[in-house]
């Protein structure tokens, strides 16, 4: 009996120490909050409309760059959608339908059902479910991560010090998007300082500028265009950009033939950019059937007073109606002053 007791009691003591080690998980795991599983896509809002007319910074820009940051460094898929102002996604929001809504920091907001991230450079937040602890807290984890990181303070100041090119002296950059630019124009033969003065021309570097005719995004895409280049997202960058280099491209392709010189060649490119292929033909088919050499675009700017004419309409050759024009040389000249300063400003 006495052998017994010894196998048996220790045996004991360790079966007591280890139900007591397995219920101590046991307790832990109730005290600690349940995050439960990673959505694999999350859905975003940014309700920051408010900022855009108020603030020369990119806001909206700067807060759709690190949603997306964090979608990426989280191994999840986004969508984000930018709301009309005045609108509010809070509603969709409480009922599950949306993961994050972003909003200007400081904003007395009814944030029952909510939680509150950590504020971003003290302008925006990021809200989120009161019972969606998993997206908060990887939110506020990563926020905190990106406050520290060492590329946030180049990236922060792309994006919230905007400059006059005009005034600027030699930078290192133009923009917040400058990789973008200089990938996209690399594989198509462009200059990206030309992209570049489109899209200041465009958009000031907005991804959220939209014109009263529909175009949007950063290269102020018209809806046909933004379908025919594959835009599901006309706010992506990546997108945006990607689409109207090959638009660009596609319309300097297109006077080869016409342009005395690719000098020439970016003149009528960008003039069908703003006006319109068709435009531009109904000026070129003119120009020919007065005598005019069409290959040199100043030519082209000299008989453009004739199209508001509708006596035009009688030859035969302008199919599309009469047109002002005065938009779209301003636009070239516009366009090719930005793209001389930019050379000026980033010589590389």
């Amino acid at each position: 009996m006495k052998d017994r007791s010894v196998i048996i009691v220790p045996a004991v003591t360790l079966a007591l120490i280890l139900a007591a080690f397995i219920l101590s998980f046991f307790a832990r795991d109730e005290e600690a909050p349940d995050l439960g599983p990673k959505k694999p896509h999350l859905h975003c809002v940014l309700e920051l409309r408010s900022l855009a007319d108020t603030s020369k910074a990119l806001m909206i820009g700067y807060n759709y760059h690190l949603v997306k940051q964090f979608a990426a460094d989280n191994e999840q898929s986004v969508e984000i959608i930018l709301t009309d102002r005045n609108v509010s996604y809070l509603d969709s929001l409480r009922s599950g339908t949306v993961d994050i809504v972003v909003v200007p920091f400081g904003e007395e907001l009814c944030t029952d059902s909510l939680l509150m991230s950590t504020p971003l450079d003290s302008v925006t937040v990021w809200l989120t479910r009161h019972d969606d602890h998993r997206t908060h807290h990887s939110a506020n984890e990563w926020i905190s991560a990106w406050n520290s990181a060492p590329e946030s303070d180049s990236v922060r100041v792309e994006f919230m010090q905007r400059y006059n090119p005009f005034r600027s002296k030699v930078r290192k950059s133009l923009s917040p998007y400058d990789a973008i630019m200089k990938r996209e124009a690399d594989s198509l033969g462009l200059d990206w300082r030309m992209l570049a003065a489109i899209i200041y021309k465009e958009s000031h570097f907005h991804i959220e500028a939209v014109s009263s005719r529909g175009a949007a995004g950063l290269m102020q895409l018209m809806p046909a265009n933004a379908r025919n280049y594959g835009i599901t997202d006309p706010l992506d960058p990546e997108q945006n950009i990607k689409a109207g280099a090959m638009l660009l491209k596609a319309l300097y392709d297109r006077y080869a033939r016409v342009a005395a010189n690719n000098s020439e060649r970016y003149k009528y490119a960008l003039a069908a950019y703003n006006a319109g292929v068709g435009r531009i033909r109904d000026c070129i088919n003119l120009a020919k059937h007065l005598g005019v050499d069409p290959s040199y675009w100043i030519n082209i700017v000299n008989i453009i007073p004739r199209m508001g004419d509708e006596s035009i309409l009688e030859t035969g050759v302008v199919k599309i109606g009469t047109f002002k024009g005065v938009e779209t040389i301003s636009y070239v000249d516009r366009v090719l002053d930005l793209y001389r300063r930019f050379c000026q400003i980033c010589p590389e």
